[in-house]
């Protein structure tokens, strides 16, 4: 008899095959991947320096010139505008109150309006600008109405401010029922 071949010759091709596909794939898989990026340094140590608030430090003398709760525009006297709204209404206001009690209860209060500059200042070292307070005097000298605007474009602050002034009391109106008063701010960062 004759031999006759083996069936399964071709198993070696087929493995060899095989491997052969599972190394291309696993060299395609690994070319997928993007490259690991290189280290990165250690980041360098920052030196802070912690803001402080000058109001709580009653032995600090602060230069007027730079104080960031000044109005906008200083004179002998800080500007107050004091102004009667013919608009329709709740700005409607026939009344005046007495521009030197406005200045007063104003300039009681400046610190709590700077308070809160100072206080968004912590967060933006950078934040600037004006802010116009516009208030409503009611008859019985109590603030009815504020609004807020101007180029300081922080709503924290502005509603910090608008909550200040509308806790004020001012003399009664005379002449009408009420009165409109706008009292201009500047702010800006204190040069250290």
């Amino acid at each position: 008899m004759a031999d006759t071949p083996k069936s399964g010759g071709n198993l070696k091709f087929v493995i060899g095959g095989i491997l052969l596909l599972g190394g291309a794939i696993g060299l395609w898989a690994m070319l997928q991947q993007p490259a690991p990026a290189p280290a990165a340094p250690p980041p360098k140590k920052i030196e802070t320096s912690e803001r402080v608030n000058p109001m709580a430090q009653p032995d600090l003398i602060l230069d007027e010139a730079k104080d960031a709760g000044k109005p906008a525009e200083e004179a002998a006297a800080p500007k107050v505008v004091v102004k009667h709204v013919a608009a329709r209404g709740e700005w409607e206001c026939t009344g005046e109150v007495a521009r030197t009690a406005i200045q007063e209860v104003v300039d009681s209060n400046r610190t709590q309006v700077r308070n809160c500059y100072e206080r968004r200042l912590k967060v933006n070292n950078i934040l600037q600008g004006d802010l116009k307070l516009r208030f409503k005097v009611g008859a019985n000298g109590h603030t009815t109405a504020a609004a807020v605007s101007g180029t300081l474009h922080d709503n924290e602050v502005f509603s910090c401010v608008r909550s200040i002034a509308q806790h004020w009391t001012f003399p009664p109106p005379t002449g009408g029922d009420c009165a409109v008063a706008e009292v201009p701010f500047q702010f800006s960062p204190k040069a250290n």
